[in-house]
């Protein structure tokens, strides 16, 4: 009954849970994600997550819900908020969402499936760059983005071997920051791609 007591009246800020969009979900959840007034990153579908190695089997496509009050809230709160949208009941509260949402593309997480910040659902003025970037790794991040795009890097091997040779600064953040390279890159491409062919004159 202590046990019990404690969890209801648990207060933090940064609460985090699991959805199904497409399935108990609610379809005007993004609607109502705006209409809270919280501050919400959303992570991309999570479709490509292994429930089973020995099988392969994936597990049921979700994302993941960080949602930030601007002063504590009790976890009952909480609860409430989530219960909307349908997803499991048991939510976790965070000291920090900083590693929370570096998780929502697995960021630091490379032996598992990497999906794109270009995909992160911002709501309500949630930055996710400010939250899973520290101000150092903001800029870096950025020259990522830019040598990428102006070198027309193919690949992380690419990368690595252009820092190497002509931007050693960045070298430290491209070997430590993997997953978030190669989706720069995936994504660079992928935009590329999908541009009409006579669009993409003089872009590679």
């Amino acid at each position: 009954m202590t046990h019990q007591r404690k969890t209801t009246n648990e207060k933090g800020r940064y609460w985090c849970g699991l959805i199904y969009p497409g399935d108990s979900c609610p379809d005007d959840w993004e609607n109502r994600m705006k209409i809270s007034g919280l501050e919400i990153l959303v992570s991309p579908v999570h479709d490509q997550d292994i429930a089973d190695i020995a099988t392969g089997e994936l597990k049921k496509p979700h994302r993941h819900v960080i949602a930030m009050w601007a002063n504590t809230t009790t976890r009952q709160n909480a609860e409430r908020f989530f219960e909307q949208f349908g997803g499991p009941k048991v939510i976790l509260r965070l000291e920090n969402p900083r590693g929370m949402a570096r998780y929502l593309i697995h960021m630091d997480d490379p032996d598992k499936a990497p999906y794109s910040p270009e995909d992160v659902l911002e709501f309500n003025g949630a930055d996710w760059k400010k939250i899973a970037l520290v101000e150092g790794n903001q800029s870096d991040a950025m020259s990522i983005v830019k040598l990428v795009e102006e070198e027309r890097i193919h690949g992380y091997f690419d990368l690595l071997k252009a820092c190497e040779a002509d931007h050693p600064d960045l070298l430290e953040f491209a070997t430590k920051q993997v997953t978030f390279c190669r989706e720069v890159i995936w994504s660079y491409w992928n935009s590329y791609f999908a541009l009409p062919k006579e669009a993409r004159h003089g872009k590679a």
